[in-house]
């Protein structure tokens, strides 16, 4: 292993210490079973339905369930995957069960131990998931394919098709059906939110509902979303684009990541993947280098893929929320607003809501528009009626010294005093 650059070390050990229970590798619950290589879309493969929750840093009174079920890649073959359940106290009520929102996360990494099932936190804690939770929905949380489940049961490496966003869609729909199938008591009716990385799915979703049926679909929620890098003026497009490589050579056999990726790119990468860096020591092992070549926006290959996975100005169906910080440093809100500007001038008719949040960043936008998309999932689930237009929204700040971004962290208590036992 390469010497790793300052401050990369220390933080790789602080994401370490978020894991469950050492490597994924070393836990038997992500191996594939042999079935998984001929069973149909969306079969439910393994199941924990009682997990060990003391392993986790959970809401009190929640339980905890895991699964492995079947997906499909970009190109439609197939894949298992890993996902959990939340299930809160007391859920809601609906005629057929209890309502389910399928939540898919933000950017974790791009490696096996990424997976937020494997995460004490479940990666995004307070958020969403443990939120959507305590209000009484159940949760179906996918890890996206990659993450968790690294090989095929040939012992073929599972490759993470990092913002291809249509697969993430396809992860999410099938886990929630994968759910329905474990769980007889759930709702055959969903509704589904994702943030960044999962707010593109969340979008790729409905783009998807207006090609192919989706049982139970009720409407979509895309917080601070990926639309395209290609757009991305920010300083982090580079290190989005870089991050896609792995991903996009899966898909299109004829790319190599080399005709994006300089020298240095590629050993910055192959030092992200070594190390299983998450999110924050990826970032930090693509910055203050030249990881990209200076035309890598204008190869062809790479251009084809985005317009294939890219989200705005496609058709959608049913009901679509979009919210986004006007202060987000990482995805663009200007780029964000032009794929809402562009889905509303194609398709008239597309149900889609636009709400702006000012002086609000890329993860804070999922506290700040926390009771508007709260109170939009519940509106789904009573069968309120979307008017068919778009329609914008800009959300007021009640106090101008609000905290802007998250300062804390779950830790676990380790002391009888921190915890007492019941």
């Amino acid at each position: 292993m390469e010497t790793l650059p300052d401050g990369v070390a220390e933080s790789l050990e602080f994401e370490k210490r978020n894991w469950t229970q050492g490597s994924v590798l070393d836990d038997p619950f992500y191996e594939a079973p042999h079935e998984a290589s001929e069973s149909p879309l969306g079969t439910l493969l393994k199941i924990e339905k009682n997990v060990d929750t003391t392993k986790y840093l959970l809401p009190p009174t929640t339980a905890f369930s895991r699964f492995i079920y079947q997906s499909e890649t970009l190109n439609g073959s197939k894949v298992p995957v890993s996902a959990y359940v939340l299930w809160p106290y007391s859920p809601r009520s609906q005629p057929d069960g209890y309502p389910v929102v399928g939540w898919a996360h933000g950017t974790s990494g791009f490696d096996a131990n990424a997976a937020p099932s494997h995460h004490k936190n479940l990666g995004q804690h307070f958020l969403a998931p443990y939120q959507i939770a305590l209000y009484g929905y159940v949760v179906v949380a996918t890890d996206y394919a990659g993450l968790g489940v690294r090989k095929y049961p040939s012992g073929e490496p599972i490759v993470h098709e990092y913002l291809a966003s249509p697969s993430q869609a396809n992860d999410i729909i099938h886990a929630v059906g994968a759910a329905q199938e474990a769980f007889p008591e759930l709702s055959k009716h969903f509704v589904v939110i994702g943030h960044s990385q999962g707010g593109g799915a969340a979008w790729s979703v409905a783009q998807r509902a207006a090609t192919h049926d989706i049982p139970g679909y009720l409407g979509g929620i895309a917080v601070s979303p990926y639309t395209s890098v290609l757009e991305e003026p920010s300083k982090y497009a580079k290190i989005i684009a870089a991050a896609m490589c792995p991903g996009l050579a899966s898909a299109i056999p004829e790319f190599t990541p080399g005709v994006l990726l300089t020298a240095e790119g590629e050993r910055r990468l192959k030092m992200v993947h070594q190390t299983g860096a998450a999110t924050s020591s990826a970032v930090a092992l693509l910055s203050g280098v030249e990881i990209l070549k200076p035309n890598w926006r204008d190869n062809t290959l790479f251009r084809e893929h985005q317009l294939r996975t890219s989200n705005g100005g496609k058709a959608i169906k049913g009901p679509l929320l979009v919210t986004h910080g006007k202060s987000d440093p990482v995805l663009s809100v200007t780029v964000v607003e032009n794929a809402v500007k562009k889905t509303a001038e194609r398709f008239p008719s597309a149900q889609i809501q636009y709400v702006s949040l000012p002086n609000v960043t890329h993860v804070s936008a999922l506290a700040a528009s926390q009771h508007v998309w709260m109170d939009w999932i519940a509106d789904r689930f009573a069968r309120r009626e979307v008017e068919s237009t778009c329609r914008w929204d800009e959300l007021a700040c009640a106090h101008n010294a609000q905290h802007v971004d998250q300062n804390w962290y779950l830790e676990s208590a380790t002391k009888p005093y921190h915890a007492p036992n019941p």
